[in-house]
């Protein structure tokens, strides 16, 4: 009936409204399928949002866990290293203070016997200068009254001298007199002598010219009265001339005589004055001598005294470096101690930390059995043998960081792999409720899911967990250091354990 309605209600339209009216209906069915397609689309978007929020929900819960779990480890692992690096620190900090006592002790000891060495060196170098100025004291002593007694010596003959000269000067003046005195007294019974003579010779000759010449005599008178005029006419023109010569000539003789007596002297002078010069120059060699001697003894005293003096700062500045050097390793110790403690304590803080997140059921943990006895120990002194012993459990720590590194990588491809497992899932379900709500029905172009996601292989290979892979992992290196120990062995080469690895590592 409602076929019939219709068509009958078509037919009784016009060709327009059957047009407007059919396109009407496909508008009416169009936004109806619209309507549908866009809660199908809201409620898959709902689901898938939902589904992600479960999803990473549940990833965080299990990084959680993995996390907790390799905490866990990590605190066990450190809380083992921390106590075998204590057991090992405190036997350190023992040494160290066993050394640092001896070297305190030794310090003690030699600073004592510096002190000892430098107060008896001090006495004898007060000693010696005490002896040395004593000796120049009296040196000087005797010096003063040596000059004293040559200045005393030299001023009185000096005075003997002086009163010497004078006494001669008197002499020879006195002498000089006499013999002037006698000289004018020979002199004028010599021309006395000479004029009674003369005038007895001239009597006589008057005579005989008298008896011989009287004939002549007027002549002769008349001759002589004009010789005489001459005579006195000349003796009138020359007489002040000759007064002159005369008075000169008296001077040049007392001059002479004047010169002779000063040269006479000056002679005596001169003797007196080498011999003094002679006396002079003898003493002042053997003083000079004395004074060369005495400086030479003062030069050697005095490079004795520097040569004490430098000895002495030297063996100071040796122990002032000796004791700086001392100090220097000793704060060094003690800063190297507190930076040790310092880290220590770090370790501490961060094992605590740690212990919140520990696991029972870690295997990362759990020694692996080492066998001491497998080690050779043939070349080794028993103190190195006791060192090995002590720090054994040290020869691990390179094995378990192995494990830890391994640990890691299984996590980090196990993590990729769920990641594209859950990608896989995402995609998976999100087709799968497509599917569902649009069974059966056809859709538009624009609502159908184009994706390139692959499918998933449920039978996929499972992960290989990070406990397998350490254990594979230290299975093949123990297999490993057999084959070289008994190669090793084969070829008569000897390897020895590495005892403080440990600390380079660290």
């Amino acid at each position: 009936m409602g076929k019939k309605g219709k068509v009958n209600k078509l037919a009784k339209m016009s060709d327009e409204e059957r047009a407007r009216y059919l396109q009407h209906r496909a508008d009416l069915e169009e936004e109806a399928r619209r309507r549908k397609q866009e809660l199908i689309h809201r409620f898959i978007k709902n689901k898938l949002d939902k589904e992600e929020a479960y999803s990473r929900l549940n990833t965080a819960k299990i990084n959680q866990q993995w996390r907790f779990i390799l905490r866990k480890i990590k605190c066990k692992q450190m809380a083992m290293d921390i106590q075998n690096m204590l057991a090992s620190f405190n036997f350190l900090v023992e040494r160290k203070d066993r050394l640092i006592k001896t070297l305190v002790r030794a310090t003690d000891d030699s600073d004592e016997q510096h002190r000892r060495a430098f107060q008896a060196h001090t006495e004898n170098v007060s000693y010696f200068l005490n002896i040395g100025t004593q000796r120049l004291d009296k040196l000087q002593a005797e010096y003063e009254h040596q000059k004293n007694d040559l200045l005393e010596n030299w001023d009185k003959e000096e005075m003997e001298i002086i009163d010497y000269q004078d006494r001669a000067e008197f002499k020879l003046k006195l002498i000089m007199y006499i013999q002037d005195r006698d000289f004018q007294m020979l002199r004028k019974s010599i021309e006395t002598q000479r004029a009674t003579e003369k005038n007895d010779a001239r009597l006589e000759h008057e005579e005989e010219l008298r008896s011989f010449c009287a004939p002549k005599q007027l002549a002769i008178e008349m001759y002589w009265g004009k010789l005489r005029e001459v005579y006195n006419s000349y003796q009138e023109e020359h007489n002040p001339i000759m007064s002159h010569y005369h008075s000169l000539r008296e001077k040049d003789d007392f001059y002479q005589r004047e010169i002779a007596r000063n040269d006479f002297q000056i002679q005596l002078a001169s003797e007196t004055l080498t011999n003094l010069q002679h006396e002079w120059q003898k003493t002042t060699s053997t003083m000079t001598e004395k004074l060369t001697r005495m400086a030479n003894r003062k030069e050697e005293l005095a490079r004795k005294y520097l040569q004490m003096k430098r000895d002495s700062k030297l063996e100071s500045s040796k122990g002032n470096q000796q004791l700086d050097v001392m100090v220097n390793a000793s704060q060094d110790a003690i800063k190297h101690l507190e930076d040790l403690y310092e880290k220590l304590n770090k370790v501490i803080q961060l094992s605590e930390i740690c212990s919140k997140y520990e696991h029972e059921g870690d295997e990362l943990t759990k020694d692996v059995e080492y066998d001491m006895d497998s080690v050779d120990f043939e070349h080794l002194d028993k103190d190195m043998i006791d060192e090995c012993k002590e720090y054994r459990k040290m020869d691990k720590f390179l094995l378990k960081v192995n494990r830890a590194k391994v640990q890691t990588i299984c996590l980090r491809t196990e993590k990729a792999k769920l990641m594209r497992e859950n990608v896989q899932l995402k995609n998976y379900i999100k087709r799968y409720l497509t599917d569902l709500a649009l069974k059966g029905k056809d859709r538009p172009l624009s609502m159908k899911i184009r994706t390139d996601a692959p499918k998933i292989d449920i039978k996929a290979n499972r992960p290989v967990t990070c406990i397998e892979g350490a254990l594979s992992n230290a299975v093949q290196h123990e297999v490993r250091m057999r084959n070289v120990a008994r190669r090793n062995k084969d070829n008569d080469i000897r390897a020895y354990p590495r005892v403080q690895c440990w600390m380079q590592s660290a």
